[in-house]
Formats: C-alpha cells, structure tokens, sequence
C-alpha cells in the first residue's frame, strides 16, 4: 500500500511540474479570427527546438522595412509532415507569410502557411 501511495505521489508531482511546460504551446497571444499575409524577404532561419522561427523583412504602408518574427511547428514536425530541412529557406528568399498575428499588434506570427517564390505552398506549419 505504501509503494503504491509513493508511486501515484510521485506521478502527481511529476504532472504538477510539468503543467507550466505544455502552456506556452497555446495560441492566447494570437488573434486566431484572421488570417493576415505578408510579403518579405527573409533574413533569419532558425530550424532550432522547440520552434522553427523565420524572421522576414517586410516593407509596411510608408515603405520602411519591419522585422517579421515567424513562429512555426518544432523542426521534427515540420521534416515529418514537409519534408523541411535546415535548407528550406535562406537568407534572401522572397515568401508570403500567412497566420495569425500577435494580439498586441506587433510583427509577430503564428505561421499556417507560406508561399515560397515558386508558387509552391507549405502548409500545416
């Protein structure tokens, strides 16, 4: 009776402690009623855990360039599910973006779906 209480004690703590783990994979910081696209070269690819992270250079409404930070799936997913490789995109390539952006209103997407130069799509991201 005691190793089992030790045991199902010991779950419990193991659960407890990693709650604040699985949080972050929320979408709360982003406006997931609109899907917004832009168009931008990108200047940053990070094929790295536990996001795959793009950063575009985009030119806004009065013409200045604003740095786009681009949150994807975990680069396992993303070589399951689109063949990527840490290859995928370079520095220079022109993309269209499309996801949910930030709720705050700054530059930052959760990505659904990019548009390489090509025309070829990549989606489930």
């Amino acid at each position: 009776m005691r190793k089992l209480a030790l045991v199902l004690g010991l779950g419990l703590v193991v659960l407890l402690a990693s709650a604040p783990l699985l949080a972050h994979h929320g979408e709360a910081n982003y406006d997931t009623d609109k899907v917004v696209s832009v168009k931008g070269t990108v200047s940053g690819f990070e094929f790295i855990n536990p996001h795959t992270l793009i950063t575009l250079d985009v030119k806004n409404e009065k013409g200045e360039i604003e740095k786009w930070n681009c949150e994807a799936r975990s680069p396992g997913m993303l070589v399951r599910v689109g063949g990527w490789d840490k290859n995928t995109l370079k520095p220079g390539d022109v993309i269209t973006v499309s996801g949910y952006r930030a709720k705050n209103g700054s530059p930052v997407m959760r990505l659904q779906k990019i548009t390489l130069a090509d025309g070829t799509v990549k989606d489930n991201l």
